[in-house]
């Protein structure tokens, strides 16, 4: 019993800190000239997902400790006629693979499996992770339950365009506010899409834990 409640603690731990410093080919600085924001394909899509496409971030707290994790895309599937995309992100933890899809409008979160002991949360209902594009004044909720059946509420702020800068670059980002209450903790994430790019900034508020993740560098495909 003693070994079970110590697996659950360490799962629950790590499913905080995937919340915390997210709230997703070879790697190249500014390989869309991410100071026009958009790239010159004006593509409109906040939350690009083909495979290959990786992404490299640095997340700091706020008593200065740093760890990096890096995110790819690897694999497109098909689920009861849908298209799911399989990404995995890779840090000090272990792997953690992530299954997205992306109907007209949304990005959706399905579901989330920790690689090594092969433990797996399905989310119900299908999360609404993001609005796709992101448009000012936009909002969303969500309440759900995810890793062990944890009970989530969260509910979503969209404003922007503004100007952020990161590591990767320079870009004109969708600001996403997120309100999440998970286990009876209120969490406050902040998040910066960039178009053509994703993720480009986050920050998080626990209360007792505050972190930044910047984008360091990353490769997508057009």
């Amino acid at each position: 019993m003693k070994t079970n409640k110590a697996v659950i603690t360490l799962l629950f731990t790590m499913a905080l800190w995937l919340a915390l410093v997210l709230g997703c080919s070879y790697l190249k600085k500014g390989t869309m000239s991410p100071s026009s924001g958009e790239g010159s394909s004006g593509s409109k899509d906040y939350f690009p997902l083909r495979v290959g496409d990786t992404w490299q971030y640095r997340s700091t707290t706020a008593d200065g400790k740093q760890s990096e994790f890096s995110i790819k895309v690897l694999n497109e599937e098909k689920e009861n006629g849908n298209t799911l995309y399989l990404v995995e992100t890779v840090s000090t933890f272990q792997p953690i693979h992530d299954w997205y899809s992306k109907p007209g409008g949304w990005v959706l979160m399905h579901r989330q499996e920790y690689v090594k002991t092969g433990s797996k949360a399905e989310y119900q209902p299908t999360k609404q992770f993001l609005k796709n594009p992101l448009m000012s004044g936009d909002s969303w909720r969500w309440k759900g339950k995810g890793m062990m059946g944890v009970e989530i509420d969260e509910s979503n702020d969209v404003s922007g365009p503004e100007t952020v800068s990161v590591p990767a670059g320079k870009f004109e980002a969708m600001k996403v506010t997120t309100k999440v209450i998970q286990g009876g903790a209120l969490v406050t994430k902040t998040y910066w899409y960039a178009p053509g790019v994703g993720l480009v900034k986050s920050m998080t508020d626990t209360g007792s834990v505050k972190s930044t993740t910047e984008l360091l560098e990353y490769s997508v495909k057009r």
